[in-house]
Protein backbone atom coordinates (compact mmCIF):
# COMPACT_ATOMS: atom_id res chain seq x y z
CA UNK A 1 0.00 0.00 0.00
CA UNK A 2 1.16 3.59 -1.35
CA UNK A 3 2.14 5.75 1.62
CA UNK A 4 -0.60 8.47 1.60
CA UNK A 5 2.16 10.73 3.54
CA UNK A 6 4.26 10.56 -0.04
CA UNK A 7 1.80 11.46 -2.39
CA UNK A 8 0.83 14.68 -0.49
CA UNK A 9 4.35 15.55 -0.29
CA UNK A 10 4.26 14.34 -4.30
CA UNK A 11 1.41 16.73 -4.62
CA UNK A 12 2.94 19.21 -2.85
CA UNK A 13 6.28 19.44 -4.62
CA UNK A 14 4.64 19.65 -8.07
CA UNK A 15 2.22 22.76 -7.00
CA UNK A 16 5.39 24.18 -5.55
CA UNK A 17 7.65 23.62 -9.22
CA UNK A 18 4.02 24.94 -10.79
CA UNK A 19 4.83 28.19 -8.69
CA UNK A 20 8.28 28.54 -9.26
CA UNK A 21 7.83 27.46 -13.00
CA UNK A 22 5.37 30.54 -13.25
CA UNK A 23 7.73 33.05 -11.72
CA UNK A 24 10.32 31.82 -14.70
CA UNK A 25 7.58 32.34 -16.73
CA UNK A 26 7.19 36.09 -15.34
CA UNK A 27 10.59 36.95 -15.60
CA UNK A 28 11.03 35.65 -19.24
CA UNK A 29 7.95 37.81 -20.35
CA UNK A 30 10.69 40.64 -18.93
CA UNK A 31 13.19 39.55 -20.75
CA UNK A 32 11.24 39.56 -24.12
CA UNK A 33 10.89 43.54 -23.30
CA UNK A 34 13.98 43.98 -21.76
CA UNK A 35 16.01 42.65 -24.98
CA UNK A 36 13.49 44.51 -27.42
CA UNK A 37 14.54 47.63 -25.41
CA UNK A 38 18.41 46.41 -25.10
CA UNK A 39 18.12 47.18 -21.66
CA UNK A 40 21.57 44.53 -20.64
CA UNK A 41 22.00 46.17 -17.14
CA UNK A 42 18.13 44.69 -16.51
CA UNK A 43 18.76 41.83 -18.55
CA UNK A 44 21.67 40.84 -16.71
CA UNK A 45 19.44 41.25 -12.96
CA UNK A 46 16.73 38.91 -13.97
CA UNK A 47 19.19 36.66 -15.13
CA UNK A 48 20.32 36.29 -11.87
CA UNK A 49 16.84 35.70 -10.33
CA UNK A 50 16.11 33.45 -13.07
CA UNK A 51 19.40 30.94 -11.77
CA UNK A 52 18.01 31.01 -7.79
CA UNK A 53 14.90 29.97 -8.99
CA UNK A 54 16.47 27.18 -11.36
CA UNK A 55 18.77 26.13 -8.20
CA UNK A 56 15.78 26.03 -6.11
CA UNK A 57 13.58 23.90 -9.35
CA UNK A 58 16.70 21.41 -9.20
CA UNK A 59 16.33 20.63 -5.32
CA UNK A 60 12.59 20.19 -5.54
CA UNK A 61 13.57 17.99 -8.61
CA UNK A 62 15.61 15.67 -6.62
CA UNK A 63 12.94 15.65 -3.77
CA UNK A 64 10.42 14.63 -6.18
CA UNK A 65 12.32 11.54 -8.07
CA UNK A 66 13.01 10.64 -3.72
CA UNK A 67 9.28 10.67 -3.45
CA UNK A 68 8.74 8.83 -6.41
CA UNK A 69 11.42 6.42 -5.57
CA UNK A 70 9.75 5.83 -2.33
CA UNK A 71 6.86 4.97 -4.21
CA UNK A 72 7.79 2.83 -6.73
CA UNK A 73 9.87 0.80 -4.57
CA UNK A 74 6.51 0.35 -2.62
CA UNK A 75 4.32 -0.93 -5.64
CA UNK A 76 7.72 -3.10 -7.22
CA UNK A 77 8.33 -0.54 -10.38
CA UNK A 78 11.54 0.65 -11.51
CA UNK A 79 11.65 4.38 -9.93
CA UNK A 80 13.54 5.41 -13.68
CA UNK A 81 10.59 4.04 -15.02
CA UNK A 82 7.63 5.44 -13.45
CA UNK A 83 5.85 7.77 -14.58
CA UNK A 84 3.30 10.36 -12.41
CA UNK A 85 0.09 8.45 -14.69
CA UNK A 86 1.25 5.39 -13.48
CA UNK A 87 1.37 6.05 -10.10
CA UNK A 88 -2.47 7.67 -10.40
CA UNK A 89 -3.69 4.32 -11.56
CA UNK A 90 -2.42 3.13 -7.76
CA UNK A 91 -4.16 5.37 -5.56
CA UNK A 92 -7.90 6.12 -4.95
CA UNK A 93 -9.54 8.15 -7.30
CA UNK A 94 -9.93 11.45 -5.27
CA UNK A 95 -5.59 11.50 -5.02
CA UNK A 96 -5.17 10.25 -8.34
CA UNK A 97 -7.40 13.44 -9.78
CA UNK A 98 -5.28 15.80 -7.59
CA UNK A 99 -1.82 14.60 -8.45
CA UNK A 100 -3.42 14.17 -11.93
CA UNK A 101 -4.54 17.77 -12.23
CA UNK A 102 -1.40 19.16 -10.57
CA UNK A 103 0.78 17.46 -13.27
CA UNK A 104 -1.36 18.81 -16.38
CA UNK A 105 -0.75 22.30 -14.87
CA UNK A 106 2.84 21.91 -14.63
CA UNK A 107 3.17 20.54 -17.88
CA UNK A 108 1.18 23.25 -19.35
CA UNK A 109 3.35 25.95 -17.18
CA UNK A 110 6.52 24.20 -18.24
CA UNK A 111 5.05 24.16 -21.92
CA UNK A 112 4.39 27.98 -21.97
CA UNK A 113 7.71 28.57 -20.62
CA UNK A 114 9.60 27.01 -23.66
CA UNK A 115 7.63 28.68 -25.66
CA UNK A 116 8.52 32.13 -24.72
CA UNK A 117 12.12 31.20 -23.92
CA UNK A 118 12.26 30.05 -27.82
CA UNK A 119 11.20 33.74 -28.62
CA UNK A 120 13.93 35.38 -26.32
CA UNK A 121 16.45 32.99 -27.80
CA UNK A 122 15.36 34.24 -31.48
CA UNK A 123 15.07 37.79 -30.35
CA UNK A 124 18.63 37.65 -29.02
CA UNK A 125 19.52 35.69 -32.14
CA UNK A 126 18.40 38.69 -34.56
CA UNK A 127 19.93 40.91 -32.25
CA UNK A 128 22.76 40.01 -32.47
CA UNK A 129 23.08 39.55 -36.30
CA UNK A 130 21.94 42.93 -36.26
CA UNK A 131 25.01 44.24 -34.38
CA UNK A 132 27.19 41.85 -36.59
CA UNK A 133 25.86 43.33 -39.55
CA UNK A 134 26.32 47.04 -38.11
CA UNK A 135 30.42 46.33 -37.20
CA UNK A 136 30.87 44.90 -40.91
CA UNK A 137 29.18 48.29 -41.88
CA UNK A 138 31.07 50.59 -40.12
CA UNK A 139 34.40 48.58 -40.52
CA UNK A 140 34.44 47.80 -44.11
CA UNK A 141 36.67 49.91 -46.48
CA UNK A 142 34.02 52.75 -48.42
CA UNK A 143 33.56 51.85 -51.88
CA UNK A 144 35.21 54.97 -53.94
CA UNK A 145 35.16 55.88 -57.32
CA UNK A 146 38.38 55.17 -59.84
CA UNK A 147 40.53 58.30 -60.27
CA UNK A 148 42.80 58.48 -63.45
CA UNK A 149 45.75 59.96 -63.51
CA UNK A 150 47.77 61.92 -66.67
CA UNK A 151 48.55 58.28 -68.36
CA UNK A 152 45.18 57.08 -68.01
CA UNK A 153 46.15 54.69 -64.80
CA UNK A 154 43.68 54.80 -61.50
CA UNK A 155 45.16 55.91 -58.75
CA UNK A 156 44.15 56.82 -55.79
CA UNK A 157 44.08 55.51 -51.85
CA UNK A 158 42.45 52.84 -50.60
CA UNK A 159 39.01 53.67 -48.61
CA UNK A 160 38.75 53.83 -45.14
CA UNK A 161 35.27 52.38 -43.27
CA UNK A 162 34.03 54.61 -40.63
CA UNK A 163 36.26 53.39 -37.81
CA UNK A 164 39.80 54.21 -38.86
CA UNK A 165 41.45 50.94 -38.75
CA UNK A 166 44.04 49.66 -40.92
CA UNK A 167 43.75 46.74 -43.36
Amino acid sequence: MINQVWIDNLIKVLEYENKLYGQLYSIAENKTGLVVKSEVDSLQELVGKEQKLISELNKLQDVREQIIGQVAQTIGKDPREVTISQLAAYLPQDQAKKLTCSRVKLKETVRKLTDKNDLNQQLIKNALEYVDFSLNLLTQPAPQTPQYGRKGNETGAKGRGILDIKY
